[in-house]
C-alpha cells in the first residue's frame, strides 16, 4: 500500500471480502486508519466486530507479530542476495501456506480452505488427476452435456468427417479484400485429432497450424471413371445379327466384365445359316378414306 489510510484499507478489505466473505471479528492493532471514524462506520455496517489490542502492548497480538518477524526476515535475505524482494515473497508465501504447522500438524492453505493446494512437491493423496466425483460436480456434468446437445440441435451440427491423412483446405479467416476467396488455394495434411481441435501441415513448406474442424474443407479426390471404347461398325453388326441362344456374343457396350467386352469373338459359320432371314411384308397398304362420298 502506496498509502496507509481509511479509504485506501476499505479499498484493499473489499478485495479480500469479495473472494473469502465477511469475518466476524477482526483483531487489528491502534493504527490511525484502524480508529478512524469512517473504518469504524465501514465494519459496523457489514457487521464486523473489531477486536484493538492494548496499546504499546505487541503480546496482545503476539500471532501477528511473530508472523511479521519471519516476513521482514525473509526480505532482508531475498533484498541482500537478488535485490527483489516482491519475487521472493510470493515463493516464501507459497512455501509457507502448503507446510505442515508445527502446533496444528496441518498446512495453513488446508485448514483455510479444507483440501490440499496442489504444489511442485507431489504428495500421495492429489497423484490422481482426475477430482473425486460429487454430486454438485455430476449434475453439472450433466446440464453442461444437455445444453451441448439442445445447442448441436438447434445449429444443424454434423460430426466431422476430417481424419487423420485426409487433405484439407484452410479457411481465410483474414481477408485481403472482397475478393478474397473463402479458402485458401494451399492443400495441407491432417497429422492429429483431438476432438474437434486439429493439427495440419503445409505440402509446400511443411508449416503446421491448429484449427477447430469447421475452418477446414475435405479434399474429395474424383474417381477414375473407365473411358469408353469405340468399337468398328462391322462389329456392332456382327453382334446385332448373331443368334440369340449363342452365349459367346457378348453386346459391344455391355461393360459388366471388361476382360468379355473387350474380346473379339467370332460367331461359326454355321450360326449364320440356322439364323431366321429378316423379310419385309409384302402386303400393299390401301389409301386411307379421309372424305366420305
Amino acid at each position: 500500500m502506496t498509502k496507509i489510510t481509511a479509504q485506501e484499507t476499505i479499498l484493499r478489505l473489499k478485495r479480500i471480502f469479495r473472494t473469502w466473505g465477511y469475518p466476524r471479528t477482526i483483531t487489528l492493532d491502534n493504527g490511525k486508519q484502524f480508529v478512524s471514524k469512517e473504518f469504524g462506520n465501514f465494519c459496523k455496517t457489514l457487521g464486523i466486530h473489531l477486536n484493538h489490542s492494548t496499546p504499546y502492548w505487541p503480546q496482545a497480538n503476539g500471532e501477528v507479530e511473530r508472523q511479521n518477524r519471519s516476513l521482514l526476515k525473509r526480505l532482508k535475505i531475498s533484498n541482500a542476495l537478488y535485490g527483489n524482494w516482491k519475487t521472493e515473497l510470493d515463493d516464501y508465501l507459497i512455501l509457507y501456506n502448503n507446510s505442515p504447522h508445527s502446533v496444528t500438524g496441518q498446512a495453513p492453505s488446508e485448514l483455510l480452505q479444507n483440501r490440499k493446494l496442489r504444489y511442485k512437491l507431489p504428495l500421495l493423496d492429489v497423484l490422481s488427476s482426475t477430482p473425486p466425483s460429487t454430486e454438485f460436480r455430476d449434475r453439472d456434468t450433466q446440464k453442461k452435456f444437455e445444453g451441448k446437445v439442445r445447442e448441436d440441435n438447434r445449429r444443424g451440427a454434423k460430426r466431422s468427417e476430417i481424419e487423420i491423412g485426409d487433405k484439407v483446405l484452410m479457411k481465410n479467416l483474414l481477408p485481403k479484400d472482397k475478393l478474397s476467396t473463402d479458402f485458401h488455394k494451399e492443400k495441407f495434411l491432417v497429422v492429429d485429432k483431438e476432438g474437434t481441435n486439429v493439427t495440419i501441415e503445409s505440402d509446400e513448406n511443411d508449416k503446421r497450424y491448429e484449427r477447430n474442424t469447421s475452418h477446414l474443407r475435405k479434399i474429395t479426390e474424383p474417381l477414375d471413371m473407365m473411358p469408353l471404347r469405340e468399337y468398328p461398325v462391322d462389329h456392332q453388326m456382327e453382334a446385332l445379327i448373331s443368334p440369340p441362344h449363342s452365349p459367346q456374343v457378348q453386346h459391344p457396350f455391355h461393360h459388366a466384365s471388361p476382360l468379355i467386352a473387350t474380346e473379339q469373338i467370332e460367331p461359326e459359320i454355321g450360326d449364320y445359316q440356322d439364323a431366321v432371314p429378316v423379310r419385309r411384308s409384302s402386303r400393299i397398304p390401301k389409301p386411307k378414306c379421309r372424305y366420305s362420298p
